[in-house]
């Protein structure tokens, strides 16, 4: 009855990086999927607005801009979560074992290098987002 209590059995840890990676980037796939759908069926002038010029109304212009604005929010988002899930995925998730073969550290190679090649293409289209969006202009000092 005084006797201290067994320590329980360690049990095996889950390692959840390479899980999350996994659905940033599936969740951000599916968040540029949406913005771009949102931009085509929102921008996209309906058939009358061919056969009948005047049946397209002055509405169109807006709601064209609104789909634009809502698309920019969705793909910004998307291409976060997917730049995130590759940057996670190449921190935490592509871990060198210690008994490799070559063809796995071929396999983990090209994985980094696609993870690498996504972060990367995810932040230039982010600033390509930024600078392209309305009134919000990246200045560069000419220095005097």
């Amino acid at each position: 009855m005084w006797m201290p209590m067994p320590v329980p059995p360690k049990r095996a840890a889950i390692d959840p990086w390479p899980l999350l990676g996994f659905w940033m980037r599936a969740i951000g796939f599916f968040l540029v999927f949406a913005g771009t759908l949102v931009v085509v069926l929102g921008a996209s002038p309906g058939g009358g607005c061919f056969t009948s010029l005047g049946s397209c109304g002055t509405g169109f212009l807006g709601q064209a801009a609104n789909s634009i604005w809502a698309a920019k929010i969705l793909w910004v988002l998307g291409l976060g979560a997917l730049g995130a899930g590759a940057a996670i995925r190449l921190h935490w998730g592509l871990q060198w074992p210690e008994n490799a073969t070559p063809e796995h550290v071929n396999w983990l190679l090209a994985d980094r290098r696609m993870n690498g090649l996504l972060f990367l293409i995810s932040v230039v289209l982010l600033l390509v987002i930024l600078w392209t969006f309305g009134n919000v202009a990246i200045t560069i000092p000419t220095g005097g």
